[in-house]
């Protein structure tokens, strides 16, 4: 007894000891894509459950195969899971005689659960998530209780089951290890948003006022030069050009002043709906002139905490940004809904996109994609979102468009 606990504890150790070290040692990189080394680290799991399985009676295998298989799915992507998935498969035909016509149809059906169940599970809460993959793998389980019963050895199946039990812990155990990882890459980065804010925050407010003021002098006297008669056409060309260029320095940091505002603490109660539908209309008059159109679907009750002229500026430059990306023809979709405790905004263009690279560094101040940007304006939108103790989402793919999703707590 005590020898086949030792042996199902060892299993446990070679699954989670190598996930545990990308924990520890590899925290950085993308979220979401193909990554090299969680492929590595999984199939080093993989394969010392594989080679050192628990021979039960000579009527089965004990295994933890199906962990890095559902993680690499999960917390990989698509390509990583099939790529465990075929190691797998390989592995039993080639190792343990399994009958290759039979195992791949078994893989290819956990194949495509796993990524059915992917599409929906990174937005999910954590306790729908164990929900999730609890259910999921009961369904594996039943399935080989079913199939102990069809091959005439039933009396296996509460070992089967208590099995299954240990599996299921030591997934739950790999979830927590990913989960954790993914929050403290989360909380990182708001950090270093936020001493981004700051620093900016600091610069602006110290800097603004002292350059403000010998810009205006400026500006009048070149305003006043302007209207001299004995000057040429060419030179008040030259005058007006230098006033626009001032001008431009003077928004730019009007933005800059707007980043070193404290946060707005009187948030009031307010019907998200309205406050779209008068932005959305207000945005119209600038869409209609370039064919753009706006499509809103926006549910009636959206109550959150905010302030109403934040709120404006808010989506007034997201709307601003897709319009920009898309030029001249094109399609904006606007929707808001409930969600749980949450109201989501999602604003959707057809524009053209953005790289990885520039995801990676959208909402940094001073990195903009436009050519006359300075990446002020969406730093606020998210400063604002993050005011209001929500979360912004943003997907893109060059020549596709673009998608914000925005998150703010609702208000019961």
């Amino acid at each position: 007894m005590l020898h086949g606990i030792e042996l199902i504890l060892n299993q446990v150790l070679m699954v989670l000891f190598p996930i545990w070290t990308y924990h520890l040692l590899y925290q950085k990189g993308s979220r979401q894509g193909f990554k090299p080394m969680l492929v590595v680290v999984l199939t080093i799991s993989l394969l010392l459950t594989l080679i050192f399985s628990i021979n039960y009676k000579d009527t089965f295998y004990f295994d933890l195969k199906m962990v890095p298989i559902i993680i690499a799915f999960l917390y990989g992507s698509n390509l990583c899971g099939l790529l465990i998935i075929g190691i797998t498969v390989v592995y039993k035909i080639t190792f343990n005689d399994d009958p290759p016509l039979i195992t791949v149809m078994n893989f290819g059906i956990i194949s495509i659960l796993l990524m059915l169940v992917t599409k929906k599970f990174r937005t999910y809460s954590d306790f729908k998530k164990i929900f999730l993959i609890s259910t999921l793998y009961g369904f594996i389980t039943i399935s080989r209780g079913i199939l102990l019963v069809y091959s005439n050895h039933s009396q296996e199946i509460g070992i089967v089951f208590t099995f299954s039990f240990i599996t299921w812990l030591t997934l739950l155990s790999a979830m927590f290890i990913f989960e954790n990882m993914n929050k403290q890459m989360e909380l990182e980065s708001k950090v270093q948003r936020a001493e981004k804010f700051d620093v900016v925050g600091q610069l602006a407010a110290s800097v603004a006022h002292e350059v403000r003021n010998p810009m205006t002098a400026v500006r009048g006297f070149l305003q006043l030069l302007r209207d001299a008669e004995n000057l040429t056409e060419s030179q008040r060309r030259y005058i007006t050009i230098s006033m626009e260029e001032i001008d431009h320095s003077q928004v730019i940091l009007s933005e800059y002043l707007s980043l070193a505002k404290p946060a707005t603490t009187d948030l009031k109660i307010l019907n998200l709906k309205s406050d779209l539908e008068n932005i959305i209309e207000l945005m119209r008059s600038f869409t209609n002139l370039q064919t753009i159109s706006i499509v809103s679907s926006l549910e009636d009750r959206l109550l959150i905490k905010g302030d109403s002229s934040e709120i404006k500026q808010l989506f007034v430059n997201l709307l601003k940004n897709s319009i920009e990306a898309i030029g001249e023809k094109g399609e904006i979709m606007v929707s808001a809904y409930q969600n749980g405790k949450h109201v989501i905004v999602e604003i959707e263009d057809n524009g053209q996109g953005m790289s990885e690279t520039q995801l990676k560094y959208l909402g940094t101040p001073f990195y903009s994609t436009k050519d006359k940007g300075t990446g002020v304006g969406l730093s606020l939108c998210y400063k604002i979102v993050h005011s209001m103790k929500g979360t912004i989402k943003v997907r893109s793919k060059q020549g596709r468009g673009t998608r914000f999703s925005i998150q703010f707590p609702s208000v019961e």
